[in-house]
Order: C-alpha cells, then structure tokens, then sequence
C-alpha cells in the first residue's frame, strides 16, 4: 500500500499569508481604539484647559477692570492732590504777606511805642520844668548860686544891652530853672546901676548879671524859707 492510501485524511494546506492579516487588523484595532482613548482623553484634557483659561481670561478682565478703577482713582486722587497742592500754596502765599503785614505792622506799633516813650519822657521833663518853675526857691548857699552863674548864659550874651535889660533876663533866667533872683529897683532915678538880689539865709547878695559879680549886701531878719510856696502845697 502507498503512503496516500495510508492516511486517508486530507490535509488543509498552510496559509501564511492569511494569519497575518488577522494579526495586523487585530493590531490596528488596538491601535484604534488606543487613539479613540488618547483623543478623549486629550479632548477631556483640553476642555478642562480651556474652562480655565476661561476662568484666567475673566480672572484677567477682573484684574484689568480694577486696574482701570485703580488707575482712574489715582488720576482722581492726583487731581485732589493737585488741587490740595495749590491751595496750600496759595494758603502759604496769604500767610507769607499777612506775616509781612504783622511785621510791618509790629515796626510801626515798636515805633508808635518809641515815639509814645519819647513823648512822655518829655512831657514828664516839661510837667518838672513846670512843676520846678512853679515853686521857684531861693539859693540855698553862696556857693549854689555861684555854680549856677558860671552855667548861666546871661553875661555871654550881654554885649550891646543895657544894665536893665541884662538884669531882668538874669531875672527869668534863674525862674526858668526855679531859683528867684528878682531885680532890686530903686525907689526913682536911674536904671542904669540896679542889680539883682538873692536872699540865702538871712545874707542878701547882690548879683550883677554882666559879669557875674556877688557881693555880700546886707543882712535881713527873720531868715527866710527855701520855698515860700511848698512844693504839693496845691497853693
């Protein structure tokens, strides 16, 4: 018997070929549906991206409208500060001339003050003078009344007078500056020999005003005051 006849089965002959196109489709399959995963999982992946950068674009508008109300408050408050500028400015400028006025006006009150002192410094001069010239006294020594001749002015200026006219100005001299020193007139006659006398004590001298001469003239009895009104007496 031959070796067909022997297995009587027949046999299905190999196909190559055929096994590996099963194979690769099984693989693209794979891969497809591989793919179908990646892109739902990059589309889940990009929408998730883009809800925040939608959420970061309006967290950008949000940012970008308080920026505005920001920058639009700053130029407000510039505004405020330029105008609070200005005015403290002119506030300085008005203080600056009231300070000036206030010195001006203080020179001219230190002035007043100066011219006021003044003028009572006279007036309490003149109201002495008067009071002085109102309670005129005698000299009260020989030698007072020789020191107030030698200040006196009447015997400098008696060129070209007469011996009357000299002794009535020695006369008021002396009252200007509160001493009685009165002319002696004669009873009649001539003017040309009077003097005037100063009563100290109870000594009458007798002054000539062209030269200044004393002479011891007499005495009197009772001896006579300083004063023969009391200063404050209201007399």
């Amino acid at each position: 018997m031959t070796e067909e006849n022997e297995n009587p089965v027949a046999r299905i002959p190999d196909n190559p070929g055929g096994n590996a196109m099963k194979i690769a489709a099984i693989a693209l399959g794979i891969v497809a549906v591989a793919l179908v995963v990646v892109v739902a999982i990059l589309a889940s992946q990009l929408g998730s991206k883009n809800s925040k950068l939608s959420d970061a674009e309006q967290q950008v508008e949000s940012l970008q409208a308080q920026v505005s109300t920001l920058n639009s408050n700053l130029s407000s408050t510039q505004n405020s500060l330029s105008t609070t500028q200005a005015k403290v400015t002119s506030l300085q400028t008005d203080l600056n001339s009231t300070t000036a006025k206030a010195d001006s006006l203080q020179k001219q009150i230190d002035s007043l003050n100066e011219s006021v002192s003044d003028k009572q410094s006279t007036i309490a001069a003149q109201a002495s003078e008067l009071q002085t010239m109102s309670y005129p006294r005698h000299f009260n020594s020989i030698v007072e009344l020789t020191n107030w001749l030698q200040q006196d002015n009447t015997d400098a200026i008696a060129a070209g007078l007469t011996n009357p006219e000299i002794s009535f100005i020695l006369q008021i001299h002396a009252a200007r500056d509160g001493y009685l020193l009165p002319v002696r007139l004669p009873i009649a006659g001539s003017l040309d020999y009077i003097t005037n006398m100063a009563v100290i004590g109870d000594v009458v001298y007798s002054v000539r005003g062209k030269d200044d001469f004393v002479e011891r003239w007499g005495s009197v009895s009772p001896a006579l005051p300083s004063y023969p009104i009391q200063p404050g007496s209201g007399q």
